[in-house]
């Protein structure tokens, strides 16, 4: 009997995979439907993929990041005048054992009325951004505002025209974003906002609105309270 045991443990490990794998698609399909309804209720268009993204944005520092790049669940469509993308996009960092996954769920406003500078924003590490600052690494910070220079680390091509564009407005605008995973980009006539997470359908429009509110910031910086 003991000489079955590996055959056993064999099949014991293809009848996991096979169960891991069934369930992934199911999910998938279940997200990719839900995706679906959604984009209809919205107005939007849905596609299963959108190979063209990632090269029409590649100038953003998220779309630069890793390999093996994929975008699936894309819906585009107008929102209150302005082109708006939401995708799935994965990618991947390193190769073999020490391959790292990435997927979030990404939104995307375009409005050709723009012109922003390049500009980064996520939330601070005290420690390694501490670090990275001893080596060089940018971090705009304003003397006038400790909660949002202690809260994220923002950079930009052009520091001055980054400041510039960083008025009180457009920085209590991401006060909502302390102390989470959220990262903003902004550059020429586009805006991208993600949390680093796969949203779930039905949190769609959260995620929207947090785009739009970042977007009406940046469009109203230059009227006063």
């Amino acid at each position: 009997m003991e000489e079955y045991i590996p055959f056993f443990a064999f099949g014991g490990f293809i009848s996991i995979f096979v169960l891991i794998f069934a369930y992934s698609y199911y999910a998938a399909k279940k997200r990719a439907e839900a995706l679906r309804a959604i984009a209809a209720r919205m107005g939007f268009e849905y596609q299963e993929k959108a190979g063209s993204l990632r090269s029409k944005y590649a100038h953003f520092n998220l779309f630069a990041r890793g390999h093996s790049h994929r975008t699936i669940n894309y819906l585009h469509g107008e929102k209150n005048e302005v082109e708006v993308s939401v995708t799935d996009y994965h990618y991947t960092v390193g190769s073999g054992k020490n391959a790292s996954h990435y997927v979030q769920t990404i939104c995307i406003i375009k409005d050709p009325n723009l012109d922003l500078p390049n500009f980064f924003v996520r939330r601070e590490n005290k420690f390694f951004d501490y670090l990275g600052k001893l080596f060089g690494g940018q971090d705009i910070n304003f003397p006038e505002d400790d909660k949002f220079s202690s809260a994220f680390v923002l950079q930009g091509k052009s520091e001055a025209e980054t400041r510039n564009l960083f008025n009180h407005r457009v920085r209590d605008a991401f006060g909502k974003f302390s102390g989470t995973n959220a990262q903003i980009e902004g550059q020429g006539d586009s805006i991208i906002v993600h949390k680093g997470v796969v949203v779930k359908p039905e949190e769609l429009p959260i995620l929207l609105k947090d785009t739009f509110d970042v977007y009406y910031a940046i469009k109203a910086r230059d009227t006063d309270y």
